[in-house]
């Protein structure tokens, strides 16, 4: 995975590219699909696989206020984000070998579980439940959508099936999901809420 993020931000200049989209509109697909997990108007969020800090760039273009932190594993990403937006609350971490000992109200994660490992509903899952523990009202993450065997089949990159996420995503959240998709042709997003009233607002 580092390979090819170093990649992407050796060979190209636009920050969409960088780390790893096709285009800047795919990503903001994405994002605009993130976004729509409720009413983040003054809410705390934490942007886990922040990259180069292309979704605070794009909330705040939206006009969104707000407490903002983004997190990565990598050094060459938060290093980049961090002199495209001086000031802005950006910092190298995995959550997993060690946890934050605060909360937001809402935890982001785009594109990383896009990438093939040996086990990837495993580590999914382990990063899902800490971003639980993370959040005080929900978690928003998307996937790429298994569209056909093609997909299963490619080396790099891992598809999911709708209703292995439906399963997770009920268990994950006692029930307080939803799944969206339509936005793009190969791609969902699931919104994990704390409590049943949430999804509807």
């Amino acid at each position: 995975m580092r390979l090819f993020y170093m990649s992407k931000l050796i060979g190209f200049n636009s920050p969409s590219y960088r780390v790893g989209w096709k285009s800047q509109q795919t990503q903001e697909a994405r994002f605009n699909a993130l976004f729509a997990i409720g009413n983040l108007k003054g809410k705390s969020i934490l942007d886990l696989g922040c990259g180069l800090g292309c979704f605070y760039g794009y909330i705040k273009e939206l006009g969104w206020k707000g407490e903002y932190t983004g997190m990565d594993v990598l050094d060459m990403m938060v290093n980049g984000a961090r002199d495209r937006f001086p000031g802005v609350a950006f910092e190298k971490r995995n959550i997993l070998l060690d946890p934050p000992d605060r909360q937001w109200d809402y935890v982001f994660i785009s594109g990383i579980f896009n990438h093939k490992v040996k086990d990837n509903w495993t580590w999914i899952e382990n990063i899902i439940r800490s971003c639980l523990k993370l959040s005080r009202w929900g978690v928003a993450f998307n996937l790429l959508e298994s569209q056909s065997q093609e997909d299963d089949s490619d080396a790099g990159f891992f598809y999911a099936k709708r209703t292995d996420l439906e399963q997770k995503a009920s268990l994950w959240s006692g029930g307080n999901y939803k799944i969206i998709s339509g936005y793009l042709p190969d791609d969902m997003t699931a919104y994990l809420y704390h409590r049943e009233g949430l999804r509807h607002e």
